[in-house]
């Protein structure tokens, strides 16, 4: 994984993430899915915390917010947990990887990022080829394990997620590109 920071201000873990591993090995789960109407040249992310940021992760409030104050995780930050923190963890009804978040930042505040990472990355792992995995990946794309155990489903509001809401996101953040831009 080339330039890959699969750390975060917020929690989760970029290295599982739909549109990072697309990136990285083209293949597509339950999230990329929805996005299919994306150029695939921009179907990739090296974390958060790099240079290279997914568009619709570049609307993303928490982010520009921990940027802003210089802090390296909201678990960092005196005002945590705070509103927009909640409002977010909310999404996990849709996103349910987002349910991870908090315990996350409480794992990083105590034993340390390098621990915390060293864990992800083995959760995020296939227990029988060790590939690395999305959170909505129902096989793993090396061997074929069936992972519906361990990774995530996407909602009942998959129609809602593919048609509407991910697609508005990416525009947002292509519209915050070009304004950045000028």
């Amino acid at each position: 994984m080339n330039n890959i920071n699969p750390d975060t201000y917020c929690g989760i873990y970029c290295g599982a993430c739909s549109v990072l591993m697309h990136g990285e090995t083209g293949h597509v789960d339950g999230f990329t899915a929805c996005l299919q109407r994306v150029p695939k040249e921009e179907l990739a992310c090296n974390g958060c915390k790099s240079g290279t940021v997914y568009a619709g992760c570049r609307t993303c409030d928490i982010r520009d917010c921990a940027v802003k104050k210089g802090i390296e995780h909201c678990v960092d930050c005196t005002d945590y947990p705070c509103k927009m923190y909640g409002m977010w963890q909310s999404a996990s009804k849709i996103l349910p990887h987002i349910r991870e978040a908090a315990l996350s930042l409480e794992v990083i505040k105590h034993d340390g990022v390098d621990s915390w990472l060293m864990a992800q990355k083995k959760r995020w792992s296939c227990p029988d080829c060790g590939a690395q995995y999305s959170w909505y990946a129902p096989v793993c794309s090396r061997c074929g394990r069936g992972l519906i155990s361990e990774a995530y489903k996407m909602s009942g509001l998959k129609k809602l997620m593919c048609r509407f809401i991910l697609p508005m996101v990416y525009r947002k953040g292509k519209r915050k590109e070009i304004v950045m831009e000028k």
